[in-house]
């Protein structure tokens, strides 16, 4: 592990953080757009982004979540699941459907159990605000990222 490796995750991990901080009132709850989860796009440049993903997703639950704790465990893990399976599938739409549906399942199921919503539409609603924010706000972002030399270089630690 290079110096490069843990700024770069740090600079993620805040970057991720303020997102949510700024954008903190569409963050949460049943229907959210997320907009700091247009973030996981970096990890498809370089998987050892997924420290400061995860570091950035945790920090953000527990400071900023009206759930606290609980969505800090819950949260951080649904979203090691997405990545993860953002690794093992090879067409770009379906890296980019990852993390709605695995958020639909896992924060849908924890926000069910937490305020006794119906599953589904916790699931329906959840899915469809990280799937909006991958689509409309990540997949641009992906795009510019690809052709920006400079950041390819700065990603490449």
């Amino acid at each position: 592990m290079n110096l490069r490796f843990y700024v770069n995750n740090a600079m993620i991990a805040t970057l991720y953080v303020i997102l949510v901080y700024v954008f903190a009132f569409m963050s949460f709850e049943a229907i959210q757009f997320r907009l700091a989860e247009a973030l996981l796009i970096v990890f498809l440049f370089n998987k050892r982004t997924m420290s400061g993903l995860l570091i950035g997703t945790f920090i953000a639950n527990y400071l900023l979540s009206p759930i606290g704790l609980v969505d800090a465990f819950v949260g951080t893990s649904a979203t090691l699941i997405a990545l993860l399976l953002m690794q093992l599938v090879q067409s770009l739409w379906m890296k980019l459907l990852m993390p709605g549906i695995v958020n639909g399942i896992i924060i849908g199921l924890m926000l069910t159990l937490l305020y006794a919503l119906p599953f589904v539409e916790m699931m329906f609603w959840v899915f469809l605000g990280e799937t909006v924010v991958m689509f409309i706000v990540g997949y641009p972002f992906y795009l510019t990222l690809k052709k920006n030399t400079l950041f390819q270089e700065l990603i490449d630690f």
